[in-house]
């Protein structure tokens, strides 16, 4: 009985969300997810979802758009394929299922992150944290308010690193094809983990993974505009992300010292990754590559948003599992826990006046600093006083 009861709330629920009353500000998740909706939309009738004229009018028609200029979205078509489903309801419905989409995104990812870094038994009864940290993180914020698509990329490496931990290979390379809806996020993060995978393991399973990710929303995108190749190269040629002030090094280095090709950092980043790689090949295992890899990305990233960095959940949560287990002397904790929230209040705090976006390039600088230091002192102090217990 009580399962047909759970199967029946489920179905109401269900019925609500799609057809109720939507019950945030229309203008919350709106932002970017305009133009992504837009594009999708484009993209299902068949017709040039990179078209400027095309997009305005769409987004004037269907979004409440009243500027005399279109959002554009710069992202691999991929990202349409999978967002072909918000485009069956209207605008402000695939608003709300959206938001609803991030927030779920970010509290699962969150709660996967927990379980494949707690080594410990006991710190997996502190799990109910990672979510509550997933959702109280600025960029979270801003990605929920925006309804940006960075949460996938998110999940995607969450889920990657949940799936690799219990040997499930294909399933975790596919979840990796979430990451290429922004691929200059883990520009660094991908070919680590394949070159970590290639001389660990030697097998083909994840890149089979993401190689049947890859093809099945080509395949999409293809069958619904064949042209779409030509579609997008255009409009990324025509395009001038790397003329934005963005909050990454390269961006403050252009802005302050007009260094320009600051932004091109990630041709030197890599290969000294990679060198770092080989170094330490034996000794570091994929759970520390992957945080530490995209926090670098976003660092040397050519381009990229303050809300870009909700990747970043991935150092944060690890560190949140270092305190739990207790890897830390008691003062040591505090002080830890201190830094991650400041931070993040900082953050805040900074965002309430109308800055520049560039000026809030510290903030993934500043997590990579508690990142590795926590890193590098929970490596050299083995007995440790727990500090939640």
């Amino acid at each position: 009985m009580s399962k047909y009861l759970s199967a029946g709330l489920m179905i109401a629920l269900f019925f609500v969300v799609l057809f109720g009353p939507i019950p945030v500000p229309p203008s919350l998740g709106r932002g970017d997810f305009r133009a992504y909706w837009s594009a999708a939309h484009l993209l299902a009738q068949g017709e040039n979802f990179a078209d400027a004229e095309l997009l305005l009018q769409t987004e004037q028609e269907n979004t409440e758009w009243r500027e005399d200029w279109a959002v554009i979205t710069w992202n691999p078509p991929w990202l349409l394929a999978i967002l072909l489903p918000y485009t069956a309801v209207s605008f402000p419905r695939a608003t709300w299922l959206w938001l609803l989409t991030n927030i779920a995104l970010v509290f699962t990812g969150s709660v996967m992150l927990w379980k494949t870094f707690a080594a410990q038994n006991g710190s997996q009864r502190w799990g109910h944290l990672a979510p509550l940290v997933g959702l109280l993180f600025l960029p979270t914020m801003l990605t929920l308010l925006m309804g940006q698509v960075n949460s996938l990329v998110f999940f995607g490496l969450a889920a990657f690193l949940f799936f690799f931990n219990r040997n499930q290979l294909f399933v975790a390379g596919l979840c990796l094809v979430l990451t290429l809806v922004k691929p200059h996020l883990v520009y660094l993060t991908l070919p680590i983990i394949f070159l970590h995978l290639l001389w660990t393991r030697r097998d083909l399973k994840v890149a089979a993974g993401l190689l049947v990710g890859i093809v099945v929303l080509t395949a999409v995108v293809f069958g619904l505009r064949p042209s779409f190749i030509a579609d997008y190269t255009q409009t990324v040629s025509q395009g001038s992300l790397l003329a934005w002030e963005t909050p990454t090094l390269g961006g403050i280095l252009a802005v302050t010292f007009g260094w320009q090709w600051a932004k091109l950092m990630g041709v030197v980043t890599l290969p000294l990754v990679a060198w770092l790689w080989w170094r330490y090949r034996e000794t570091v295992d994929l759970n520390s590559w992957v945080p530490a890899m995209t926090l670098i990305s976003v660092i040397s990233a050519p381009f990229g948003w303050g809300y870009d960095v909700i990747v970043l959940l991935l150092p944060v949560l690890q560190i949140v599992v270092w305190l739990a287990e207790g890897r830390f002397t008691r003062t040591e904790a505090i002080g830890w826990g201190t830094m991650l929230i400041g931070i993040n209040l900082a953050a805040i705090y900074q965002r309430s006046f109308e800055i520049s976006e560039v000026h809030t390039f510290w903030v993934p600088i500043a997590l990579a600093i508690v990142y590795f230091l926590a890193y590098f002192r929970q490596k050299s102090e083995p007995k440790t006083i727990r500090m939640l217990s």
